[in-house]
């Protein structure tokens, strides 16, 4: 049961690195004062969040799959 709680967990850091690429491109298109390095920083640190993210996805998804109930072993191949 603990596959939901990393889904959840792993769909929520997807929210907040999407939200960090946002600032940071509001920040790179700031016609008056750009924040070119900061805008970098935060990229960085939502590229780490978003990577982060998609392996909690693929642990849960993995989870729930090995939770499954195997076939029958002595049933033939279809």
């Amino acid at each position: 049961m603990f596959f939901w709680l990393r889904e959840i967990a792993g769909w929520s850091l997807v929210c907040v690195a999407l939200y960090l690429m946002r600032m940071g491109l509001i920040w790179l298109s700031d016609v008056e004062t750009p924040r070119i390095v900061e805008a970098g920083v935060i990229m960085f640190a939502a590229l780490g969040v978003l990577r982060a993210a998609i392996l909690l996805i693929r642990v849960s998804t993995a989870s729930r799959i090995s939770q499954l109930n195997p076939a029958d072993p002595d049933a033939s191949p279809r």
